[in-house]
């Protein structure tokens, strides 16, 4: 399969959920907008503002933190087994492909899908807009425990752990050693998860789609981690589940729901104190 083909058709397989997600479904009662959530804008700015910057941060120093050596070198019986099986012969179309899917069709859909979601369910772009960002402040968070993680367990990547290298003259890397957990799986999990959660929220009726189509093109984005011999079965199998958990925890424990007299549901307010941050249930 060639690098054009494969784009081709993770583009046309993304593009046809995100068309279906963003059809712009009525709520419930249309009248009344799309239910309330708890928004503090201080609050997105501490957490979002600051994780987003150790994301960057970690990202720009990846050459330092990573380990210079593996520090788990091996594999096991099922992740070789699943690398036989999904492992494509150009590998380098698998890995472009699922930087399409997570870091370009997937946030793009969301993000046209809750703003048109929105105002079909009778509210504003500003209700959407503040969707998306609930949804970011979410793959923030996750996008940052998923480096702690890299860093702190340095394992092999399946590429260099059997030479299977895309140049002639390879020099050993930063990237080599951060296999476990899948990055792309995390972030295109908990960009679906929250979107999925925030729609729930809110009450718009094209949530199911939400839910199926964000995991559908998660899904996808993940198979191409494999495929494209960047992780392991193991490695977007955890990264998926700690995507998701971080998609649904965030909007509804920092970002819950008001009842119909205007009372917050169960939420968790972070407030800044000099040394650390507060925690208030």
């Amino acid at each position: 399969m060639t690098a054009a083909r494969a784009l081709a058709a993770a583009s046309a397989l993304a593009l046809a959920v995100a068309l279906s997600t963003s059809a712009p479904f009525p709520a419930a009662a249309a009248d009344e907008g799309p239910h309330p959530i708890r928004w503090d804008v201080r609050q997105y700015l501490l957490i979002t503002g600051v994780g987003g910057a150790l994301w960057l941060g970690n990202e720009f120093a990846k050459e330092t933190l990573a380990p210079e050596a593996c520090r788990f070198c091996g594999t096991n019986a099922l992740d070789a087994r699943a690398r036989r099986l999904l492992l494509w012969s150009d590998v380098q179309a698998a890995r472009r492909a699922s930087d399409v899917l997570a870091y370009g069709l997937l946030p793009g859909a969301i993000a046209a899908h809750q703003i048109l979601a929105a105002r079909g369910a009778g509210g504003t772009m500003n209700d959407g807009l503040v969707d998306f960002l609930v949804v970011a402040e979410a793959v923030v968070l996750a996008a940052d425990l998923t480096h702690l993680v890299k860093y702190a367990v340095g394992p092999q990547r399946p590429y260099a752990h059997y030479g299977n290298w895309t140049g002639a003259n390879h020099a050993p890397g930063a990237d080599d050693n951060l296999s476990f957990y899948s990055g792309h799986a995390s972030l295109a999990f908990s960009l679906a998860a929250a979107a999925g959660t925030v729609s729930s929220l809110r009450g718009y009726r094209s949530t199911p789609w939400v839910w199926a189509g964000g995991l559908t093109i998660a899904t996808g984005a993940a198979y191409l981690r494999v495929a494209g011999d960047k992780h392991y079965l193991t490695d977007v199998l955890t990264g998926a589940a700690i995507g998701t958990a971080f998609g649904i925890a965030v909007p509804r424990l920092l970002h819950g729901r008001e009842d119909k007299q205007g009372r917050p549901t169960a939420q968790v307010s972070l407030l800044a104190i000099p040394l650390g941050l507060h925690v208030v249930w």
